[in-house]
């Protein structure tokens, strides 16, 4: 089946593959729910807390990424 991949750490969007129903029990940084349509400037995010996805502006991540 098709599952789509995200970073366990901060959500982001990783791409997808497929994956048999086995190996998806106890598997981390994956959904079977497809994300959200996204333009440029935007990446899909998942909330693991909410189990669904959401668009967050580019910029944003860039900032979070320089206030290390």
């Amino acid at each position: 089946m098709k599952v789509y991949l995200f970073n366990v750490d901060n959500g982001l969007y990783e791409g997808e593959e497929f994956r048999s129903p086995a190996e998806l029990e106890g598997a981390e940084g994956v959904t079977r729910e497809a994300p959200p349509p996204y333009e440029a400037g935007t990446a899909p995010v998942y909330d693991r807390n909410l189990g669904r996805w959401r668009l967050v502006p580019v910029a944003s991540l860039r900032q979070g990424a320089t206030d290390d």
